[in-house]
């Protein structure tokens, strides 16, 4: 039994092992991967969207993968009520497995931030909530500091801003330690959110502060390994045009003009998205030509992309602005009126991508449904032969447990017989070595009371052991019907006196003296005659009744009568 079982399990290790092995292999040469999709996700989305169909029916990726990758894809493409929904569903994939804390925690992250953009900021808030109290339980003050933004941008949009603010400098803080340059990046990016929200709302000195922190953190991620030039130079261009522009509406032109010049320095200063950082402070200065040369680069960038955006539409205003500021009200009024027409193109293409996610998220309901029977089907399948497996298995502990059980009584019942037979031999070398019967002491020598209580054990003792020794001799105890009154008689003493001598001399009552005489003879039979029944030798042995021989027996032996004769026999 033990070989067999150990056999089971090497097969069961082994096709384990070779699955895996499989599986590896597999997967090194297989476009199912979360590596594959994510390298083609933005370029190519329809076709990473089909990928992890035909991964979700063949389930070679984990559910919580697959409908965080499908997020990932559908937010790409701007259908941020589809992504919600697949993050969503990869959450609580998540929760119910519950061996994924970090990919929970992310998800968690991506729960809020599109919750946010949907403009559903208490739902957000909830996840943000949820989130930092998974952050801390991990130590990930990275992931806590995203999500304090996050609410802290969910405050400023609901018009808390004095909170919001609160919220920034908290989410700062906790990255304000950081030397990686991931962090670094993420402390930038959170300095320049709270800088641009500072000068939409008017506070200078305050603006002015943070971009003089975020200059500190621009040199020391100069000093950074593994930060690139090109996103340095990128976030330097940005800094130096929004510094140039606050200092002169602090009133420090010459600090203004030190910080554009720095700004013209830098090589992003040069591309058409670099030049329209500049407009804020080309505004404030006058320099209106400049303005329309700059916007005219940017604006040329989006034709050819094909590209109408809220971007695209805050470059006509600064234009309108421009225009405005040099006088020219017939060009001002003519971007204006192409200005309402690209808001209302903007809002017109809106309704149509609200209308298709509408239709994607039909068609996906639809698909889902077919999968969950499919998946219903196979889960019966599936169920069925696990339950099969289960009984097998329980069926062969089972009897791994009986096989287990059998060895161990047989081996205590061996133990217990050898204990029994060196027992019994003791007891006869006892008794042979006592010597033949004297005759009873005179009854007038037993009644006479003595004061010495010693000298009455001494008899007591006397008497006994020449009362046992007729009672073994003459093998009185087999007769079923010996009774007290003849032993007292024997012993030539009262009941109370006689119940205190077997007391002093066997440590239990007459009944228990007269049985374990009875069952050494049983015991003596079971051995020398196999071949008797045990009804024989329970009625050769003085005991008429079989339920009291068989709870007498297993009561000294710790074996049942036909238990110890079958371990007599095979010990033989």
């Amino acid at each position: 039994m033990k070989n067999f079982l150990y056999i089971c399990f090497l097969f069961l290790v082994d096709n384990v092992f070779l699955m895996a092995q499989e599986k590896e292999n597999n997967e090194q040469s297989s476009p199912y991967t979360e590596q594959y999709i994510t390298d083609i996700y933005m370029t190519e989305p329809d076709r990473a969207l089909q990928l992890l169909d035909e991964a979700e029916e063949k389930r070679v990726m984990l559910p919580a993968r697959i409908n965080d990758l499908r997020s990932m894809v559908y937010r790409n493409k701007y259908q941020c009520k589809l992504a919600f929904r697949y993050a969503r569903r990869a959450y609580v994939q998540d929760s119910v497995a519950n061996n994924t804390p970090e990919h929970l925690l992310k998800m968690t992250i991506e729960l809020a931030d599109l919750a946010s953009l949907l403009s559903e900021y208490e739902v957000s808030n909830r996840y943000v909530v949820e989130g930092i109290r998974l952050a801390r339980n991990m130590n990930d003050e990275q992931a806590e500091a995203k999500l304090l933004f996050c609410m802290g941008e969910n405050k400023r949009r609901l018009s808390f801003k004095k909170e919001a603010y609160e919220t920034f400098d908290e989410a700062i803080r906790l990255l304000s330690d950081a030397d990686d340059a991931y962090g670094l990046r993420m402390l930038s990016y959170f300095c320049g959110v709270k800088m641009s929200f500072l000068i939409d709302d008017n506070l200078i000195d305050d603006a002015l502060a943070v971009g003089l922190y975020r200059q500190e953190l621009l040199d020391k991620m100069e000093r950074t390994e593994g930060m690139q030039e090109a996103y340095l130079d990128l976030q330097k261009s940005y800094l130096y045009s929004k510094l140039a522009y606050l200092y002169y509406r602090s009133g420090d032109k010459k600090k203004a003009e030190k910080c554009f010049a720095k700004y013209k320095s830098t090589q992003a200063a040069s591309t058409p998205e670099g030049k329209y950082n500049a407009t804020p402070y080309l505004l404030v200065t006058g320099q209106y030509r400049e303005i329309l040369d700059n916007c005219r680069d940017l604006k040329e960038l989006f034709r050819e992309q094909d590209t109408v955006n809220y971007q695209y539409r805050g470059i006509l205003s600064k234009e309108i602005m421009a225009y405005t500021g040099l006088g020219e009200y017939k060009q001002a009024a003519e971007l204006s009126a192409f200005f309402i027409a690209v808001t209302d193109s903007i809002h017109q293409r809106e309704k149509t991508n609200a209308a298709l996610e509408l239709d994607a998220l039909y068609d996906v309901d639809e698909k889902e449904a077919h999968i969950v029977e499919q998946a219903s089907q196979l889960r019966i399948r599936s169920v069925s032969l696990i339950f099969i497996c289960i009984l097998v298995l329980l069926a062969l502990f089972f009897l791994w447990k009986v096989w287990l059980q059998n060895r161990n009584i047989k081996d205590k019942n061996r133990a217990l017989m050898k204990y029994i037979n060196e027992e019994l031999s003791a007891q006869k070398k006892k008794q042979q070595s006592s010597g033949d019967t004297e005759p009873l002491l005179p009854h007038h020598e037993l009644d006479t009371e003595s004061s010495d209580a010693g000298q009455e054990y001494e008899i007591n003792k006397l008497v006994f052991q020449k009362l046992d020794s007729l009672i073994r001799k003459d093998e009185l105890y087999l007769s079923a019907d010996l009774s007290r009154e003849d032993l007292v008689r024997m012993a030539h003493m009262n009941n109370t006196r006689f119940a205190k001598m077997i007391k002093e001399n066997t440590g239990t009552n007459l009944n228990g003296y007269i049985n374990e005489l009875r069952l050494n003879h049983a015991i003596q039979l079971l051995k020398e005659h196999p071949e008797y029944t045990l009804r024989a030798i329970a009625e050769a042995s003085g005991i008429n009744s079989m339920p009291t021989f068989h709870n007498l027996f297993k009561s000294k032996t710790g074996m049942t009568p036909s238990e110890f004769k079958k371990v007599q026999m095979e010990m033989e």
